[in-house]
C-alpha cells in the first residue's frame, strides 16, 4: 500500500514536537543531580573507610617530664677581713729610709688562719717600707691590702707620715733564699748599697767587721761574714695558719762603731697547713744531718734525720716502706722500684722537736741502688692520717780527670783553689763557691783573663 504523503507543514510540526519532548526528558534527568539549595547541610551517616594496607606510623616518642630548675644551695660568701689598725714606726723619715708599717686585722667569722697582706711593694703583716721622693717633692701614698679566705680582700691607705728630702748615704739590703734539702732552713745575705749623690763630698769608707742578726725580735746571732743561716720554723712559735710571718733584722758595724741597719719581711706559705686544709693530711717532715749525703771510707752512706711535724699532739707511725731505686745499665729501660716494709726503731713522733733516726745505704752490698726513699704512714690521736717521705742517696762520684770537664776560666780556677784552702777540702761544690762569693771571700782575687 502506498504511504500517504503528508503536507510539509505537518512534517515540520512533528519534528518540533519530538525535539521538545527530548529536551523535557533530558531536563528532568538533569534536575535530579542538582545540589540542594543553600542552607545547613543535612547530617549524612557515612560508612567507615576501609583499612589502608600501608604500615602503621611509629608511635611518637613520649615527651620528657617537665623539669623544674632548682638552685643548688650556695655557700655563704666569705666576708672580707676587717683591718683593725695600721701603725707607723716613725712619723718622719728621709727619702729612701725604711719605716716599719704594721697591720692588725681579723676575719668577721672568727677564722683568722688565712690572713695575709701586702704593704706597699712588700709582703707580710710587718713590712719595712721605703718611700722615695719624686723630683717635685711628692711620693705615691702606699696602701695596705689584707687577704682572707679565698683571697677576699680589704684595702686601706697607709697613714700619712712625713718624707723629708734628705737621703741616707748607705742602705743595707737583706736577701734570702731557701737552702737545699730542707723545708725551713734559709740563708740570709746583707748587702751594703752606696746611694749615689751628685756634687757630694767624698764619703768616709765603711768597712763592716761585725753583723748582728735578729730573727722575729728574739733570736740573735753575730757573724763576721755578711751571711748566716737560720731555721724559720712555725712549730711552737706561731699560730697554726696558712702563712708564717717573719721579720729579719741585721745591724752592721764597722771598726769605728758606726752602725747600719737593714730589715726584711718574709711571708712564707705554710705547706703543712695547706696539706691539711686541702687534703686533711698531717705532713711529716724530715731534716737530714749532714745536709748532703757523704760516702764513708767503708762505702756506706750514713745520715741522721730528725722527724717532726707541726700538729698539736703526737703521731703514731703505723708503717714505713723503703723504696729502692736501681740504676739500669746504660741504654736499658728504667727498673721498677723495689718496696719493702721496714722499721726505723720508733713508733711515735712527738710534737715539737720530734725524734731522730739513723739510716744508711751500703754501696758495696747494693751497688745498683742509687737512692732509698722512706715512705711514712701514721695517724694522729684524733684520727687524721699523717704522711711524709725522706731519702738517703748515693752521692755522685768524686771528680777526677776522667769523669770531669777541666776548668779553663782563670778566675774560676782561682776561686776553686782559694775555696779548697779556706774550707780545707780536697774538692768543692758550686754551693761552696756561691757561699764564699756572697761572703766576699773572693773580692781580692785579681786574675787577668786571656783576650783572644
Amino acid at each position: 500500500m502506498k504511504p500517504v504523503d503528508r503536507p510539509f507543514w505537518k512534517r515540520r510540526w512533528a519534528r518540533m514536537i519530538g525535539l521538545a519532548t527530548v529536551v523535557l526528558v533530558a531536563g528532568w534527568f538533569l534536575s535530579r543531580e542538582r545540589p540542594p539549595p543553600p542552607g545547613p547541610a543535612p547530617e549524612v551517616a557515612r560508612a567507615p573507610e576501609p583499612e589502608r594496607l600501608s604500615p602503621a606510623p611509629s608511635p611518637a616518642p613520649a615527651a620528657p617530664p617537665p623539669t623544674v630548675a632548682v638552685d643548688a644551695p650556695r655557700a655563704a660568701p666569705v666576708p672580707p677581713p676587717v683591718i683593725d689598725a695600721v701603725t707607723v714606726e716613725k712619723q718622719e723619715v728621709c727619702s729612701g729610709e725604711d719605716n716599719l708599717i704594721s697591720v692588725r686585722a681579723h676575719s668577721p667569722d672568727g677564722n683568722d688562719t688565712y690572713l695575709h697582706s701586702t704593704i706597699g711593694t712588700g709582703t707580710g703583716m710587718r713590712v719595712p717600707l721605703r718611700v722615695w721622693l719624686e723630683p717635685d717633692g711628692t711620693y705615691a701614698q702606699p696602701v695596705v691590702t689584707v687577704f682572707g679566705k679565698d683571697n677576699v680582700s680589704t684595702t686601706v691607705t697607709v697613714p700619712h707620715y712625713t718624707v723629708k728630702s734628705c737621703e741616707p748615704e748607705r742602705l743595707v739590703e737583706v736577701l734570702s733564699r731557701r737552702l737545699p734539702n730542707a723545708d725551713e732552713d734559709y740563708e740570709f745575705l746583707a748587702r751594703i748599697i752606696e746611694v749615689p749623690k751628685r756634687d757630694a763630698a767624698p764619703r768616709t769608707p765603711f768597712t763592716p767587721v761585725k753583723y748582728v742578726w735578729t730573727f722575729d725580735d728574739q733570736h740573735t746571732v753575730t757573724t763576721t761574714a755578711p751571711t748566716t743561716s737560720h731555721t724559720l720554723s712555725g712549730t711552737g712559735t706561731q699560730p697554726w695558719a696558712m702563712y708564717l710571718q717573719h721579720l729579719v733584722r741585721v745591724d752592721v758595724f764597722d771598726a769605728k762603731g758606726r752602725k747600719l741597719t737593714g730589715r726584711s719581711s718574709m711571708q712564707v706559705l705554710n705547706t703543712s697547713f695547706e696539706n691539711f686544709d686541702k687534703k686533711g693530711v698531717v705532713t711529716l717532715l724530715a731534716r737530714g744531718t749532714p745536709r748532703f749525703p757523704e760516702l764513708g771510707e767503708d762505702g756506706v752512706v750514713r745520715q741522721k734525720f730528725r722527724l717532726y711535724h707541726q700538729w698539736k699532739g703526737l703521731v703514731r707511725l703505723e708503717r714505713v716502706t723503703a723504696l729502692r731505686a736501681r740504676v739500669p745499665e746504660r741504654g736499658a729501660p728504667p727498673l721498677p722500684e723495689e718496696a719493702a716494709e721496714v722499721s726505723l726503731g720508733v713508733d711515735v713522733i712527738p710534737e715539737g722537736q720530734g725524734v731522730e733516726v739513723t739510716v744508711s745505704l751500703d754501696t758495696k752490698v747494693e751497688p745498683e741502688v742509687s737512692v732509698v726513699t722512706y715512705a711514712l704512714e701514721g695517724n694522729t690521736l684524733d684520727g687524721h692520717p699523717a704522711r711524709g717521705t725522706f731519702s738517703v742517696m748515693r752521692p755522685p762520684p768524686r771528680p777526677t780527670k776522667e769523669n770531669s770537664t777541666p776548668i779553663t776560666d782563670p778566675l774560676l780556677m782561682a776561686k776553686v783553689k782559694k775555696a779548697r784552702e779556706l774550707l780545707g777540702q780536697p774538692f768543692v761544690t758550686d754551693e761552696d763557691l756561691w757561699r764564699l762569693e756572697r761572703e766576699g771571700r773572693f773580692d781580692d782575687l785579681k786574675v787577668q783573663r786571656e783576650v783572644p
